[in-house]
């Protein structure tokens, strides 16, 4: 397979990049600048797409997909000539989709506490030896052929050149909402229209599917319950605990186990993971065991 990323220098963009030229696909991108770091891990894997700018001559119909960041404008030269030779174009998280739409897809959402959920999903697997892939910006981009699974992280604040949100393409099977959080930056021009993102996040997962959401979140628990996706729905909130000499203590099946986590944010986090994680087959015991030694 031969694809093509126009906007390369995005960190999700590259990291899919990566993944596929590990499974021998034949890749080629673009960008008006690369970082530093991303040129040096060009470098690192042979990869020669380093040089900055738009090249229309890397757009050719040999090409089985072009796949364009969430910062290509309509007029960019190379998605021009994409759209004249009526190659497959696809946003990133479509692409995504196209590749992972024989696993089960468990998609992590929210504003400010997205990220952490997804670490401690990934932190669990590999503690009990569940091979997942993944597509976190944080760990990467893993594609395989033989993983049932794909946790990815999904990015509340990209959206695309027809204004459609990144969320609302991964149509997961397992969903988690962890919190919405307007704070009026350039990213969220206005509190209904970031808002709505996520009710079409939570009317995206396909039918039959869960969704696992905040319930102290007002506004994710308004938003959930409110859909009329015929989806399962699963309540989470801050687990009981305790603070001895700064040491925490979560209440588990097994009586009181020492963590190394604090904060009310991060244990409410680690609801929500315990929640995903054995809909993904880890029990609550192996679940507690593995967040004992996470950091």
């Amino acid at each position: 397979m031969q694809v093509h990323f126009i906007g390369l220098g995005d960190i999700n963009m590259f990291n899919l990049a990566i993944a596929l030229h590990k499974k021998g696909e034949i890749v080629t991108g673009s960008d008006e600048r690369f970082t530093d770091s991303l040129t040096a891990i060009m470098k690192d894997h042979d990869l020669s797409f380093n040089e900055e700018g738009w090249f229309t001559a890397k757009i050719h119909e040999q090409l089985n997909a072009v796949v364009i960041g969430p910062n290509v404008k309509l007029d960019n030269p190379e998605l021009v000539k994409a759209h004249e030779l009526n190659l497959n174009v696809f946003s990133y998280p479509e692409f995504l989709f196209e590749q992972t739409k024989l696993k089960t897809r468990v998609v992590i959402a929210g504003t400010q506490n997205s990220t952490t959920v997804a670490a401690m999903i990934l932190h669990v697997c590999n503690y009990n030896d569940l091979e997942v892939d993944y597509a976190i910006s944080a760990n990467g981009t893993r594609l395989s052929e033989e993983n049932d699974f794909v946790v990815i992280e999904g990015d509340s604040t990209s959206v695309y050149i027809n204004g459609d949100s990144h969320l609302q393409f991964f149509r997961p099977n397992i969903a988690l909402l962890s919190d919405i959080y307007f704070d009026g930056s350039l990213a969220q021009p206005n509190f209904e229209n970031y808002a709505e993102r996520y009710s079409r996040f939570v009317d995206s997962v396909v039918k039959g599917g869960s969704i696992t959401y905040n319930d102290e979140d007002a506004e994710v628990k308004q938003r959930v319950e409110a859909s009329e996706n015929p989806i399962r729905k699963f309540p989470f909130s801050t687990p009981i605990y305790q603070e001895v000499d700064g040491e925490v203590f979560v209440d588990t099946p097994d009586g009181e186990m020492p963590l190394e986590i604090s904060g009310a944010d991060n244990l409410r986090s680690m609801a929500g993971a315990k929640w995903i994680c054995q809909q993904m087959g880890i029990d609550e015991v192996e679940f507690y065991e593995a967040m004992a030694t996470f950091s």
